[in-house]
């Protein structure tokens, strides 16, 4: 599964996990809510300040984000 997949997969899982929409996520980290849901319908990936951001609102690795390990 490539990466953009991956991720796809895990932020939909941690936004679940953590009772969050696009729209909450938004306004929570900054990052617009279209670019949210482009990366969960595949139509692009996300770069490296975004990742960051993600992973410091979700405590969760980089690696994590985009599938290289399999634990948070």
């Amino acid at each position: 599964m490539e990466v953009t997949k991956r991720f796809a997969f895990r932020l939909s899982d941690l936004m679940a996990e953590k009772g969050v929409n696009t729209r909450q996520l938004e306004r929570a980290t900054g990052i617009p809510n279209q670019t949210i849901s482009s990366w969960l319908t595949l139509k692009s990936g996300p770069d490296c300040k975004h990742l960051v951001i993600l992973a410091n609102y979700f405590a969760c690795s980089i690696d994590y984000l985009v599938g290289r390990i399999e634990y948070e």
